[in-house]
């Protein structure tokens, strides 16, 4: 907080040209940068090293981005931003290694590897990544899902127990999320629009309530892009077929 205000307001204000909120922030930030950074190099990382200086970069390129209106936490999108800047880093300079076939045997370099070894690292830090950016994408899903009184830990509790209930309640949510006006009384009103739903499945009242949050963590996955890793990951998801 400053001055009583939210970091959004801060953000916000930063972001109309305040050049001491930009700082204020970017210095309460320091400690959450090197945090980050040492994370996701897996190792203690200080201010002298370039990894460091790419994750102030991303922190000032996240306060010019941050919207409220994503549903998502400062801090998360700031993780995100200095964890795909990084990224993009490393494929970079993994690409010039694998391309050239480099084999730096300076004293201490990061990359005294062979190229098969090299080739081996950057396939066990893609799958990594991979691992990383679904657990980033499981974050934002569990945000959103708050939003409608839901969360992830009780996802397996309100699961059909039967399989071919659980494939009826998939396949209604896949439809559901076809409907653009059945997503805007969703998303405005946080609730299932049941008569229109009756309407078109063969389904009673009672089950579409007794489902409504496994239905609902279903629709967010089909109906958001931003969770399209999930949607092909979790094992919930997959049963359309």
């Amino acid at each position: 907080m400053l001055d009583g205000r939210s970091i959004e307001s801060v953000i916000k204000s930063a972001q109309e040209g305040n050049r001491s909120e930009r700082d204020w922030i970017i210095e309460q930030y320091r400690p959450f940068i090197l945090r980050t950074v040492s994370q996701v190099c897996k190792s203690p990382i200080g201010w002298e090293r370039d990894e460091a200086s790419i994750g102030m970069i991303a922190l000032n390129e996240a306060i010019d981005r941050y919207d409220s209106g994503m549903k998502k936490s400062f801090d998360n999108f700031a993780y995100m931003m200095i964890h795909n800047r990084l990224v993009d880093e490393f494929r970079r300079q993994g690409r010039i290694l694998k391309s050239e076939s480099v084999i730096l045997n300076e004293p201490g370099d990061l990359f005294d590897q062979t190229p098969s070894e090299i080739a081996s690292s950057l396939e066990r830090y893609d799958r990594e990544q991979s691992a990383s950016e679904l657990a980033m994408e499981l974050l934002a899903y569990d945000e959103a899902l708050q939003e409608y009184g839901v969360s992830l830990e009780e996802l397996e509790d309100c699961s059909p127990k039967h399989r071919d209930t659980r494939k009826q309640m998939i396949q209604i949510a896949k439809r559901f999320s076809e409907q653009p006006e059945w997503l805007d009384v969703l998303k405005q009103t946080k609730r299932l629009p049941i008569k229109n739903m009756l309407k078109m499945f063969k389904v009673g009242h009672k089950t579409l309530e007794r489902n409504r949050k496994y239905i609902i963590a279903l629709v967010l996955i089909y109906a958001c892009p931003e969770f399209e890793r999930i949607r092909s990951t979790v094992s919930f998801a997959n049963m359309e077929e």
